[in-house]
């Protein structure tokens, strides 16, 4: 993946590693997360559901005029008889919104026969998509993992920092594992070795972690938004959480899986603990497709976050 031409600007370090560089030398940085949109289902009339599920992202790009997305898994469904054709059409909606878009896969993503390796390979030739991974030494070879610099203009050190993991999907994988912790753990400490201090950072991926549980569950810790269903956390066994912690830099963390969830709050140790808001017209849900406005401080202040809905014609 070259550099692209365009403000703002993505480069590609290392498999695992990028920087976006903004063409402004400050001001908050505002994210749009996307999340089990399900695009592709073979069953009668949902293409129309997947077209109003684009309308409707496009019109909170605009209305909000987002620096980048982020695409927190499931964007596919399982069913890809036309696994290439599907990716690229999502590739070309994503391009057109002429911003850098940051993906994790889900659990259904990898599913219907056109895996991890594949979808990558056609992510590949997006000039704005950004999907890394790094070597691992077990079975799995390589697992879909990344860091992103976000920069300001002629700022050799980043702003803030995203971590990007891939929450796996196959029976004893369906969650963040060790491996990926090690590499994580290696990212952060050669980030504050290079910058001679930690970076404000925040983590997505899509399967839940059990201390949003946790949160749900313990009435001394307060949420906004809705929760509608228990959380689906799969494998997780709280190490991710606890790594987070101990290594200081993740201030808050995005994920998706659970379609009637939207909510977000501080847990133990200070990390937001966030869901993101349902965006497939295809998936089911409990309101109206929308997505998550995450905006990042430059000033030592606090992350904000919103649901949104766009207001359709």
């Amino acid at each position: 993946m070259a550099t692209i031409s365009a403000q703002p600007k993505i480069s590609q370090e290392d498999e695992d590693l990028f920087t976006i560089q903004l063409d402004r030398t400050s001001s908050p940085i505002v994210i749009l997360q996307v999340t089990d949109m399900h695009l592709g289902s073979t069953e009668e009339g949902k293409w129309k559901r997947d077209m109003e599920t684009f309308r409707r992202i496009k019109k909170l790009v605009d209305t909000y005029d987002v620096d980048m997305i982020a695409v927190t898994g499931d964007l596919f469904t399982g069913e890809k008889p036309f696994g290439a054709l599907l990716v690229a059409h999502a590739v070309q909606f994503f391009d057109h919104l002429e911003r850098p878009w940051l993906y994790v896969f889900g659990n259904h993503d990898p599913q219907g026969g056109f895996g991890r390796a594949a979808i990558a390979e056609v992510m590949a030739e997006s000039k704005w998509a950004i999907l890394g991974k790094h070597s691992v030494d077990n079975e799995w070879k390589e697992k879909y993992d990344y860091l992103v610099n976000i920069n300001f203009k002629n700022e050799p050190k980043p702003a803030w920092q995203i971590f990007g993991f891939d929450s796996g999907s196959e029976k004893g994988y369906k969650s963040i594992k060790d491996d990926q912790l090690d590499w994580y753990k290696e990212r952060s400490s050669q980030s504050f070795k290079k910058y001679k201090e930690s970076t404000r950072a925040i983590s997505i991926f899509h399967i839940p972690l059990i201390q949003y549980q946790y949160l749900q569950d313990d009435k001394t810790y307060s949420y906004q938004g809705i929760a509608d269903e228990k959380v689906y956390y799969e494998e997780d066994d709280g190490r991710v959480y606890d790594t987070f912690l101990e290594v200081g830099n993740i201030e808050a963390t995005f994920c998706g899986h659970d379609h009637y969830n939207n909510y977000w709050g501080k847990y133990k140790g200070g990390i937001i603990l966030g869901y993101g808001f349902i965006s497939g017209v295809s998936t089911k849900y409990a309101w109206p497709p929308g997505g998550k406005l995450i905006t990042l401080p430059i000033d030592g202040g606090e992350i904000k976050i919103e649901n949104v809905s766009p207001k359709m014609d």
